[in-house]
C-alpha cells in the first residue's frame, strides 16, 4: 500500500518519516537531525511525500518537491529522497513506490517526474531504467544542470 502524505493528516505520517528517515541518514556520512527535517519537511506547502507500507509496516519512502515548468506550463514532481528499507529491498517495493507516484503524478496533471541520482548507485539506476526513466541530459543535448551552494 503507498500513502501520499498530505497536510491536512501529517501528525499521523510524521512518525514513520522520522522512521525510515533515521535509517536513511545512517547510510549516509552526515549527522543531522532526523525528526528536525521531518517538522522543516512538513512546513513546506510544496513537500509532497510517499510512504510505501508492507503489513502494515513501513518499507520506504520518497520526499519529492513539486516544481513548475514555465516552458510546457505544468507542474513537475522531483523525487529528491527515496529509500527502500534494507530489510524490505529485492522485493518490488521500489517499483511499487515509483508507481504509486506516477499514479498520483498522473492523476494530478504532472508533466514529468525528475530525479537525481548517484552513477555509482547501480540499484537504484537499474530500477530508475525498468520503470521507464532515462537521463535527459542524454536526451536533451546542450541542457546544463547547474548548481551553486549558499553555505
Amino acid at each position: 500500500m503507498i500513502v501520499i502524505y498530505t497536510h491536512e493528516d501529517n501528525h499521523i505520517y510524521r512518525s514513520y518519516f522520522i522512521r525510515l528517515f533515521h535509517e536513511y541518514l545512517s547510510e549516509l556520512v552526515v549527522e543531522i537531525n532526523e525528526a528536525y527535517i521531518v517538522e522543516q519537511l512538513f512546513e513546506l506547502s510544496y513537500f509532497h511525500g510517499f510512504i510505501c507500507f508492507v503489513d502494515n509496516e513501513p518499507a520506504g519512502f520518497a520526499v519529492c518537491f513539486e516544481s513548475y515548468s514555465t516552458y510546457r506550463a505544468q507542474k513537475v514532481l522531483n523525487i529528491h529522497d527515496f529509500m527502500v528499507s534494507k530489510a524490505f529491498r529485492g522485493k518490488g517495493i521500489g517499483h511499487a513506490l515509483l508507481q504509486g507516484i506516477e499514479q498520483y503524478c498522473a492523476s494530478m496533471g504532472y508533466l514529468k517526474i525528475t530525479l537525481e541520482v548517484d552513477s555509482d548507485n547501480m540499484a537504484a539506476t537499474r530500477l530508475y531504467k525498468s520503470c521507464g526513466y532515462d537521463d535527459y541530459q542524454r536526451a536533451q543535448k546542450g541542457l546544463l544542470h547547474w548548481q551553486k551552494y549558499l553555505s
